[in-house]
């Protein structure tokens, strides 16, 4: 479970951390003239949008990769446990025909 929180502190950080770089970037666009500085404040909460659209695919596609990784983890346990029951089932087979194979025949 360590590893999925790690995973979310991290989504968290970058959210905080692109919104601070989109600031920086509207700041420079504004420094160039690509972007009037009445602006600032649409362009930097359109962006922001889009990363935390994006953010949010991201965070989808991680999901249905985990929740993948974690079938095939159940799915290999119980494999592992059917296994383990055949074997004991073949041990009360052999068990049970040991004295029919042990007899003579007439």
């Amino acid at each position: 479970m360590s590893v999925i929180k790690n995973i979310m502190l991290f989504g968290v950080g970058v959210a905080s951390l692109t919104r601070e770089k989109i600031e920086e970037a509207v700041e420079d666009l504004i420094k160039r003239g690509e972007i009037a500085s009445a602006d600032r404040s649409k362009a930097v909460e359109e962006l922001h949008h889009k990363a935390q659209a994006a953010a949010a695919e991201i965070r989808k596609i991680v999901d249905e990769r985990v929740e993948a990784v974690s079938q095939k983890l159940r799915i290999s346990e119980d494999l592992k446990k059917l296994e383990a029951a055949v074997g004991e089932l073949a041990a009360r087979i052999d068990k049970l025909e040991a004295p029919k194979k042990a007899k003579p025949k007439k």
